[in-house]
Order: structure tokens, then C-alpha cells, then sequence
């Protein structure tokens, strides 16, 4: 019996090539993106999954908050001594890893008193040996627990031991490595090499080439001692593996009551804390799964970038709404093609053929079609991996064998969209009545095609939604590379400093500066385009004959006297700092400048309200110089924060090169040779701060594109459906525009009749599509802090183009009804 389906269903689908050609081609396409889209969220979901007590392993994380219980930073790291002492007060805690991420390293191997394969590292992480008890890290060579015990040892990755030596064969040899650490002193150190352990796979929230021994910091020209036990510095990652059974919320609930007894005595005794402080008040600590690190946390300091669990919720419903469209493409052809397998219907049912038994027939047809699509489908996505991978950075495979589960759910799910695709014009051909059809007649499907007429509706309501979501995008994209963010980005790039300019960076200054492509040279603590994670604490202003604490809490950010002017940051009153003016730079009375935001906070007027007046920030008490006319030194997602700026020397490890842009080339070319003079030692490498900020948009313009890519596709397969409900309307109504015709109804009249039924239908969809886009997109909008303002004409615009594409697709069904000699449409009446 079931080999007797499967002939007649592929005679059926060859007698009928075109058909099935528009069936299998939709089905693939939805089936291709759909198992695209599933490769992209099991990648997503499995990070950190594969170490074995990765449901015991969790990162404790810091939250600030300001007196009124607002939070104003969230950080990944937390101070150094916190992980001690949570090990120590907690019983559940089975073990403890601190480690500390340092991108300022250059390494070298050192032959014959020259340096060799020097390069700068940015995946460098000082670790305490329990690092290999929390994770699973197969070692290659060496005994991690027991070398790294030991201050300057180091474990590489297999692909860093073959970057420096050509070789894993590498324990006992040593590194050169010139580091600058932001906490303290820099110098040269030796390091020996203590082993070698397996690449981190690319499903891993962080991917540390070098593993240095965490003792290494006790050395007090690194950090030392005391600032290990210090609850201030927020740098160190630190891991916890609960005991079996331990309950992480159960110890979130105690951080408070840990947090006021450590913290609490420490700032007294530090920090000049007041006795009646509440250290929890300001201060939270979080038990964070690591499990969720990779698309739950987007912490102010994420070791890597992470995904985003609002792009896998998106692709699952994109990818369910093309499947969806897709089926109803199949169900619409199916039942329109209905019409012309009445007869055979009939015959069968004369012949004894059974309600059940034609219903199998039909839907065998139905899944061998999906099953053909499938082949289609998998081909396609062989195809497009290697576009895919190099769009989401990703390494994503599909074979057979290591895959198979992934094949094994493929059939299962081409054969359920089959049956789920098939089953409603299955039923509706296995009614058909033997005495309506065998008259000779064309078959009749009993109804008004209300079921097809609301597929073609959602389709088109789907398709209309993402063609909103296409334009939106597009027009904010537009707006964040237009928009003035208050500096200039597009003649600057950045290097990263080293302490060996600290001695001598006025004369490093005024040879880059004699090239004539060069017109300035700025540093600072941190760069624009990354985040703003450094405060002091509170700001007091002068107000009256005293100092008053004006509740806000500032970002800080060291300059030199140069960065205003390299950046072309306009001041909107007083001056800027100036080399003249040795109290600027004082220790005990510092200058300070600051931003628009930072004024109107504090509640001054007037831009020059507070010039030339006590400014107490943090500890801090000085005088207030200047302020800078507001500029967006982080992303456009974020608003524009309250900024404190001061003189600053060693923090001072970025530099930023303000080059002519018509000389550009000139430019680099001059700077790398007065770096190779001075910096011998350290590699030349920049960015380009424009690349920079468009880096910051990555991820939304991959949505863009996602958009847009997913639009056309859904439109597409839409399209093939209405083609589907045009045949079965011109297959329906024949006679009809025969009879009008013979009245004297013209073409025109004829085209407008047909055509008036599909603007209705699109019209409807954009009513539908309309609100649903203008939520989304809205919720979309307000992840930026400055986007553009959604314009009506886009929707209006959106269903247009539907209207114009859904005529198009009916134009040849509807043509060839309306030019058809009526004598042969009505030769039997």
C-alpha cells in the first residue's frame, strides 16, 4: 500500500512540474533558514557547556548604587580580596579562582640577548591554580595545580606555544614579557614556561592565551600584598564551584550581611568610612551562573562581547514565521490545484476508494514533497555556511557524523511540516462528492476560500512587519553614522602607551608633532568608543560661603593638556588646562574640568556659574576651570553621562594622533618612525577610530542585514502562495468573466474586478502588520539613547510595496483570465 502511494504521489508531482517546482522551492528556502537559524542558537546556547560541573560553577559579579539606591555601574570583576574571604566564610563553596585580565602586555622570545617575535597580547590572564579544578582545561605538558604555585610561571595555549617556539615541546623555556599594569609600577619580567594546555573552544566566554601564576602579583613592583587584600580595585574575574546540592541563592541572600561585615570594616578603616555606614546599601554582590555568561550578561565589563538572548528569541520567531509562510504557500497551491484533481477524486471514490485511504494518498504527496525539500534545503545550507560563519564569526559545521541528530530531527521535522502543510487540502479533496465532479464539469471546492484568503492576510502581515523592521533599521543605522557625537573621529587613531614614555613624552610630543601631516597628540585613561567605568565618588560645588554635596556621582577621565584639542572638543566657558598654570596639575588643589551633562546635574543655570570656584570631587578638592560642551564619548546606546576630567600622568596609557587627513599615509608613516625610535621594544600598532565606533554597531548592523535578508525571503515565499490563491480565484470565477465579457466588460474592467480582492487582502495585512511593527521596532529604538523618530510614510511606504508586489505576482493569472476568449470558458453552458 505504501509503496503504491509513494508511485502514484511521484507521478503526481511530475505530471505537475510547475506546481511542485513552487512547493519544493518554498518549502526548502523556509527549511534552509530555519535549520540556518537552528545551527546559529544550539552554537549560541552551548557555550561553557562542555565543562562537567559547569551547573555547580558560578561568577560572583558587583553592583554600585548611589545613595538613593539607583545603580550606576554593574561590573563582571570585583576587588581582589573578596574571593578569600567569601572561600573562607562560606562552607559551600568547594573552590575559588581569581583572575585577572591584562591587555597590556608585549611578549618576546629572547635569543642571544635580541628579542624575537615580539607581539602584543591582549589575552593574557593571571590565574590561581584552581582555574583547572572549576573548568575543564585538558593539559598537554606540565602540572598546572602544582607549577603555578610558583610567581613568574606561565601555561600557553597550544596555538601561542606555536606562535613563539614552533613547538608544544615548550616547559621550562621563557618569555620576555613588558607589561603595564594600570595599578601599579611596569617593568620587564621573565617568565618561565610551565606547561602547555588545549586552545579554549570557540563556545567559551573567555580564550586566555597565556595563564600566568596569580603569586606573580605579590611582587610588590607589580601590585603586592596590600592591594590584593584591598575591596576597591574591581578587576578580578572571580569564579565559585558550589558544593553538590548548594543552593546559589541561598548565598546570594547572605551577601549583604558578608558585604557589611568585610567591606564595611575595611572602609572605616581605609577609607574614613562613617561609623553608622551600610556598606550594603551601596554595594550588592551577584551569583552569576557561568552557564548564563554568554547571552544573559552584558555587564559594564565583560571579559569578551557577548551574544545576546534577544537575537536567539528573534531568529526562533523569524525562522518559525518563514516556516510558516511557507506552509501556507503549500496549503494555498494544494487547494487551488484542488480544482483540477476533482475528477480523479471522483473516480477513485467510485472505484471504492475509501475517505482514509485518499487522505493517506494526499498527504504522502504532501510529505514526499517536504522530504524532497529537505535535499534542497540541506544542499542550501551546505552552501551558505561558509557566508554564515564569516557573518556571525563563528565555525559551524554540518556533517553526517558528527551531526546526525541534527539529520535524524531534519527528517522528522520535513515530514511533520508535510503532514502539518498537507492536512487541511488533503480533507478538502478526500470530501469531494463523485456526483458534483463526474458532470463533466471543472471540480467545485465548496467554501469562499476564507482559509486561504487569512493565509495570504498573515503571510503578507509577516512580510510587511519585516519590511518596517528592514526600513527602521536602515534609517537608524543612517542616523549613527550621521549624527554629530561632539568630537572628531575621522582623522584620529589610537596607540596604546607604555611607561617608557612617562620620562620623556614632552620630547616623544614635539618630534611626532614636527611632521606637518600631524596636528596634535592627545592621551587619556581610556579612549572614546569604549566604555566610561572610573569615578571617585561625589561631586560637592560651592554654593553660598560653603561646599554642598550635590548627590552626583560623576564618570572620571584623565587627560593631558592636549586631548581637548586633538578631539576638537569645544569648551562652552572658562579654559581648558594649560601647561602656564602649575596649579592645574596639583596634587593638593587639581584643576578640573567637565561636561555639559556634569553642570546641568548639579543644578547650575548657566555654563559659567561655577567657574573659578571650590570643586570637591570625591577627596578630592580643587578648582573647577572649565566646561566642555557635552560629546558622546560612549556608544549612542548609552545617554550622555556626567564627566569629571583632570590631569593625569602614568593612567595616562592611551594616545590618541589627530593626522591631516590629506596626508594621511604621510602621517603613519612619520609616526611609526619616531615610535621605532623611542619605543624599540614595542610593536607599531593603531586603530582608526572611525572603525572604531562603526565596531560599536556591529552587532545592529548584522541585524540590519538579518532584516533584510529574512524580508526578502518571507516576501518571496509569499509571493508563490498568492501566485497559489490567484489560480484558484481565476480557476473559480472563469465562467463568471466569461458572462461579463460577453456583456461587454473590457479588459481594464476585468483586471480591476480580480485585482480589487488582493489590494483589499493587503490592505488588511497592513492594518494587522502596522501596530505590531511600530512595538517592536520601539522596543528595538530604545536600546539607543539617541535614535531617530519613526516616520508614518515608512509604513505607508511598507504597504505600498506589498500592494505593487502582490499585483505583480497575480498579474500573469490575472491577464491570462481576463484576455481568455469567453466561447471556450463557456462552450457547456
Amino acid at each position: 500500500m505504501i509503496k503504491n502511494y509513494i508511485k502514484i504521489a511521484l507521478r503526481s508531482i511530475f505530471r505537475n512540474k510547475l506546481t511542485a517546482f513552487i512547493n519544493i522551492a518554498g518549502l526548502a528556502l523556509a527549511m534552509a533558514a530555519a535549520l540556518l537559524i537552528y545551527l546559529f542558537i544550539a552554537d549560541e546556547k552551548s557555550y561553557d557547556r562542555y565543562h562537567s560541573k559547569i551547573d555547580r560553577t558560578y561568577r560572583v559579579t558587583r553592583e554600585f548604587l548611589d545613595n538613593e539606591g539607583v545603580v550606576n555601574g554593574q561590573f563582571s570583576a570585583i576587588a581582589p580580596a573578596f574571593g578569600p574571604t567569601l572561600k573562607n566564610d562560606f562552607g559551600q563553596i568547594e573552590a575559588m579562582t581569581r583572575t585577572l585580565s591584562l591587555v597590556d602586555f608585549d611578549m618576546a622570545v629572547e635569543e642571544n640577548g635580541e628579542r624575537t617575535r615580539t607581539a602584543h597580547e591582549e589575552n593574557v590572564f593571571l590565574v590561581e591554580p584552581d582555574v583547572f579544578k572549576i573548568f575543564d582545561i585538558p593539559v598537554v605538558s606540565g602540572n598546572p595545580v602544582k607549577d603555578l604555585e610558583r610567581p613568574f610561571t606561565v601555561m600557553l595555549s597550544e596555538k601561542t606555544a606555536q606562535k613563539y617556539f614552533s613547538s608544544t615541546d615548550v616547559v621550562g623555556k621563557r618569555l620576555k614579557a613588558i607589561a603595564a599594569l594600570k595599578m601599579a609600577a611596569t617593568d620587564n619580567y621573565d617568565l618561565e614556561v610551565a606547561g602547555v594546555y588545549k586552545d579554549f573552544p570557540a563556545q567559551s566566554h573567555w580564550h586566555p592565551d597565556f595563564l600566568v601564576a596569580f603569586s606573580t602579583l605579590n611582587d610588590s613592583t607589580i601590585l603586592g600584598r596590600d592591594q590584593l587584600e584591598s575591596y576597591g580595585d574591581n578587576a578580578f574575574d572571580t569564579y565559585i564551584l558550589l558544593e553538590p546540592g548548594a543552593d546559589p541563592q541561598k548565598l546570594e541572600a547572605a551577601m549583604p550581611a558578608f558585604i557589611d561585615k568585610h567591606l564595611g570594616n575595611y572602609a572605616r578603616a581605609h577609607w574614613g568610612a562613617l561609623q553608622d555606614w551600610v556598606a550594603s546599601k551601596t554595594n550588592r554582590l551577584h551569583v552569576q551562573s557561568v552557564a548564563d555568561i554568554h547571552l544573559h550578561s552584558h555587564l559594564d565589563d565583560e571579559i569578551e562581547v557577548n551574544g545576546n538572548i534577544n537575537n536567539v528569541y528573534m531568529m526562533s520567531v523569524i525562522g518559525l514565521f518563514i516556516v510558516l509562510i511557507a506552509c501556507f504557500n503549500f496549503i494555498n497551491l494544494s487547494t487551488a490545484r484542488a480544482t483540477k484533481r476533482a475528477k480523479e477524486v471522483g473516480m477513485r471514490k467510485v472505484a471504492g476508494a475509501l475517505k482514509s485511504q485518499l487522505i493517506s494518498q494526499y498527504l504522502s504527496e504532501s510529505v514526499l514533497i517536504a522530504l524532497f525539500a529537505l535535499v534542497l534545503a540541506v544542499s542550501l545550507v551546505t552552501a551558505a555556511l561558509p557566508w554564515m560563519n564569516s557573518f556571525t564569526n563563528k565555525s559551524i559545521s554540518l556533517g553526517v557524523t558528527s551531526h546526525w541528530p541534527v539529520f535524524a530531527g531534519m527528517v522528522v521535522f520535513a515530514c511533520i511540516v508535510g503532514i502539518l502543510a498537507g492536512a487541511y487540502p488533503a480533507f478538502i479533496i478526500a470530501a469531494f462528492r463523485p456526483a458534483a465532479v463526474l458532470k463533466g464539469q471543472e471540480g467545485f471546492v465548496n467554501g469562499k476560500g476564507g482559509i486561504r484568503r487569512a493565509l495570504v492576510v498573515t503571510q503578507f502581515a509577516i512580510s510587511i512587519v519585516l519590511l518596517i523592521a528592514t526600513a527602521v533599521t536602515s534609517q537608524q543605522l543612517g542616523y549613527l553614522n550621521t549624527r554629530d557625537i561632539g568630537y572628531d573621529k575621522d582623522q584620529i587613531i589610537t596607540l596604546r602607551g607604555y611607561p617608557e614614555l612617562d620620562g620623556n613624552y614632552d620630547a616623544f610630543y614635539n618630534e611626532v608633532t614636527r611632521s606637518p601631516a600631524i596636528r596634535n597628540i592627545g592621551r587619556s585613561s581610556r579612549l572614546p568608543t569604549s566604555r566610561l567605568l572610573d569615578w571617585w565618588g561625589g561631586v560637592s560645588v560651592t554654593k553660598g560661603d560653603s561646599l554642598v554635596d550635590t548627590g552626583v556621582v560623576p564618570k572620571s577621565l584623565a587627560v593631558d593638556y592636549e586631548f581637548f584639542s586633538t578631539y576638537g572638543i569645544p569648551l562652552l566657558a572658562g579654559r581648558s588646562f594649560s601647561h602656564a598654570i602649575a596649579s592645574d596639575h596639583s596634587d593638593d588643589s587639581p584643576a578640573f574640568v567637565i561636561n555639559e551633562t556634569a553642570a546641568r546635574r548639579v543644578g547650575w543655570k548657566s555654563p559659567d556659574e561655577g567657574i573659578g570656584k571650590d570643586f570637591k570631587y570625591g577627596d578630592k578638592k580643587g578648582k573647577l576651570i572649565g566646561i566642555v560642551k557635552d560629546f558622546n564619548f560612549e556608544s549612542l546606546h548609552q545617554e550622555i553621562l556626567p564627566m569629571v576630567f583632570f590631569l593625569g600622568d602614568e593612567s595616562n596609557r592611551n594616545l590618541s594622533v589627530n593626522i591631516d587627513g590629506a596626508h594621511f599615509q604621510q602621517g603613519i608613516a612619520d609616526l611609526e618612525k619616531k615610535w621605532k625610535a623611542f619605543l624599540p621594544l614595542h610593536p607599531f600598532e593603531y586603530q582608526v577610530l572611525s572603525d572604531r565606533y562603526r565596531r560599536l554597531y556591529d552587532d545592529d548592523q548584522k541585524q540590519s542585514q538579518l532584516f533584510t535578508l529574512f524580508s526578502g525571503m518571507a516576501i518571496f515565499i509569499a509571493c508563490l502562495g498568492l501566485f497559489g490563491l490567484a489560480t484558484f480565484n481565476t480557476l473559480q470565477r472563469i465562467k463568471e468573466i466569461g458572462i461579463r465579457k460577453v456583456l461587454g466588460a473590457s479588459v481594464p474592467n476585468i483586471l480591476g474586478l480580480l485585482s480589487k480582492e488582493i489590494i483589499t487582502l493587503m490592505l488588511i495585512a497592513s492594518l494587522i502588520a502596522w501596530p505590531v511593527a511600530w512595538y517592536v521596532m520601539s522596543q528595538w529604538l530604545s536600546s539607543f539613547a539617541y535614535h531617530v523618530d519613526m516616520n508614518v510614510l515608512v509604513y505607508a511606504l511598507a504597504a505600498i510595496a506589498a500592494v505593487v508586489l502582490a499585483l505583480l505576482t497575480v498579474s500573469i493569472q490575472t491577464l491570462k483570465a481576463a484576455l481568455t476568449n469567453p466561447s471556450n470558458s463557456l462552450r457547456y453552458e
